[in-house]
């Protein structure tokens, strides 16, 4: 509604000897909300230069290879890395790709947890004139004590929202809410596995999701707002409001499946030991320790589990749980010479076997040499370091059981 325009002044007119000019009123409240856009999807003008759409996707319906779910629950479950039991999933749309303050959302997606569906709401810019009432009405579709998640948000679509707010003279809601970037939970169990942790390739190669040819890659979008600022006709955007609504589904189900994994449900050993050290991470010992033993169920890279649980139980001082550990994985692992220089200075310092130490350490050595053929970058490295220990064990085991005293290594450990 207008603004008020207060009394009127008797004595202010008296004394200028005639009537008093009408204000003209501002410039907003004149204009309508609709502008001469044409192409747009569904929607309505919400504010002037603001178009806001909606979509709904029911619970349990199927989304590549998986079941769209009530999000809460995985939220919750990962709260330790900012999920939250009322996310919300955003993502936008930029004139640009590197950041700074001449760059700005034009398009901006949210995922909303209804009841029965996944509401996902997009909040259109039609010029960078109306980006004020553009952020008031992202602010007003907020739920209030909502968590953000986004995907590599933390880099780049908050910290842009942020400047676009700023320059705004204005404050989010969401400045010290939760956040949870699934890009870092994805690289963690993803990471050297997949070609790119992308959200792409998330969607292909771990939600089994294979999008239509009305999809339009990342890098052509901030061009194709650039032609619609000069000619009107959003008709060619359809694409980009497609891909903004599929990225914020995926981020809902993808969720959903770190949050699984996390929680221990994993289809191999690999993924139970990075569950382990996700909680590893976070002071979880007894969880991680217990992820850690499930991944034992697993025959394939079973050494991996083993492993973790002997450097667990090395670090809290139980070396010979540890050495049990260590044993026991040598039987399954492809390049055993860490475990073997391991097993042979846990002999030397703790259990005070410089005999059994030198035959961990020349098994070690006969192993690189062996695979000469299969040399990389570390090959010279462990073999230096092999030689002189099996070298001073020799003079040691010669000296006799005098000498017990272990040398330090430039990182302060027993070598």
């Amino acid at each position: 509604m207008p603004r008020p325009r207060g009394k009127f002044d008797s004595e202010r007119f008296e004394n200028t000897g005639g009537a008093p000019e009408p204000r003209p009123a501002p410039r907003e409240y004149v204009l309508p909300k609709e502008l001469d856009v044409t192409g747009l999807p569904e929607g309505e003008w919400i504010a002037r230069g603001v178009y806001r759409m909606e979509r709904r996707f029911s619970y349990g319906t199927a989304y590549g290879g998986n079941v769209l779910t009530p999000p809460q629950e995985s939220g919750a479950a990962l709260k330790l890395w900012g999920g939250s039991e009322c996310p919300v999933f955003l993502d936008t749309e930029t004139t640009g790709l590197s950041g700074g303050t001449g760059t700005y959302a034009f398009l901006i997606g949210l995922g909303i947890c209804a009841e029965d569906c996944l509401r996902v709401v997009q909040l259109f810019l039609a010029g960078p004139a109306w980006e004020r009432a553009w952020l008031e009405a992202v602010e007003n579709e907020l739920p209030r004590g909502c968590g953000l998640v986004t995907y590599n948000g933390r880099a780049f679509d908050l910290p842009l929202l942020l400047t676009r707010y700023t320059l705004a003279r204005s404050v989010p809601s969401w400045r010290y809410a939760p956040h949870m970037d699934l890009l870092l939970l994805a690289r963690h169990f993803y990471r050297g596995r997949l070609a790119s942790c992308s959200l792409s390739s998330m969607e292909q190669n771990v939600l089994g999701l294979r999008r239509s040819g009305e999809d339009v890659p990342g890098s052509e979008i901030p061009w194709m707002y650039t032609q619609f600022l000069r000619d009107s006709d959003a008709s060619p955007l359809r694409g980009v409001f497609y891909h903004n609504t599929l990225d914020i589904v995926s981020l809902a189900v993808l969720q959903r499946k770190i949050a699984a994994m996390a929680s221990g449900d994993c289809g191999c050993a690999a993924d139970m030991v990075r569950a382990g050290d996700l909680w590893a991470s976070k002071g979880c010992a007894l969880k991680a320790r217990e992820t850690w033993e499930a991944a034992l169920g697993f025959t394939r890279d079973r050494h991996v589990a083993l492993l973790r649980l002997a450097e667990n139980e090395r670090a809290a001082g139980n070396y010979r749980a540890a050495y049990e550990y260590y044993k026991e994985s040598l039987a399954t692992e492809r390049r055993p010479v860490r475990t073997l220089e391991t097993m042979a200075k846990i002999e030397e310092h703790r259990f005070r076997r410089p005999a059994d130490a030198l035959a961990h350490a020349q098994e070690a050595l006969r192993w690189l040499e062996r695979h000469r053929i299969f040399k990389d970058k570390n090959w010279e490295a462990d073999r230096a370091s092999l030689t002189h220990r099996i070298n001073r064990l020799k003079k040691k085991i010669t000296r006799g059981p005098g000498d017990e005293q272990g040398e330090i290594g430039l990182n302060g450990e027993e070598i």
